[in-house]
């Protein structure tokens, strides 16, 4: 019973975020200690899910983690970010981009009807009726994969590792920010750079 319960555990834990890597640096430097995650995005909310929701998935890998959204909440670009790190003796500042991210209607199993009447976002109907009252199911929307660009520079700016995360969890920011940060902290310690 114990195996199983762990099995369904490690299964639910699957990451649906492949990470594809661009660039990464020929010197890797000395392992880093601490780490500044800052998600880029108009949304406050957005920002603070993504960085709050990542923190412990980098700080089990051994990493003292400051979060943007609190350490420099006003930050404008890069260089106001690394300015923070080299300041406070953070090594690695992890930016991803998140400001075309799109959170699509939820996506019922068959047998369950969605009411868009009784909810509080902009939803679409599961089904419609025809001129005959025949009830007729709408296609159901194909899987949305998002790209989001990732940086990973030094606490001085140089860059360290730049890649894509390509994420298909659409309609829960806690889950892409979950997939994402693993899949990231995974891709950098195989690259040595974390």
């Amino acid at each position: 019973m114990r195996a199983l319960l762990l099995t369904l555990v490690l299964t639910g834990c699957a990451s649906t975020t492949q990470i594809t890597t661009r660039t990464v640096t020929d010197t890797p430097p000395a392992t880093g200690e601490a780490i500044l995650l800052a998600a880029q995005s108009p949304e406050g909310e957005v920002r603070e899910t993504w960085e709050l929701t990542c923190r412990p998935v980098f700080a089990r890998a051994g990493l003292t983690v400051h979060l943007a959204h609190q350490e420099t909440p006003l930050w404008r670009d890069r260089d106001a970010l690394t300015r923070w790190a080299g300041q406070h003796g953070v090594d690695r500042v992890l930016l991803v981009d998140l400001t075309r991210l799109m959170m699509s209607a939820p996506n019922l199993p068959a047998g369950r009807d969605l009411n868009p009447l009784g909810q509080d976002t902009e939803v679409q109907p599961t089904w419609r009726l025809g001129l005959d009252g025949e009830r007729i199911d709408r296609e159901r929307p194909a899987d949305t994969e998002q790209r989001f660009p990732a940086y990973l520079t030094d606490g001085a700016g140089k860059s360290l590792w730049y890649g894509e995360a390509r994420t298909h969890e659409a309609n829960d920011q806690a889950a892409i920010a979950q997939s994402q940060c693993r899949a990231l902290r995974d891709a950098l310690r195989q690259h040595g750079v974390l």
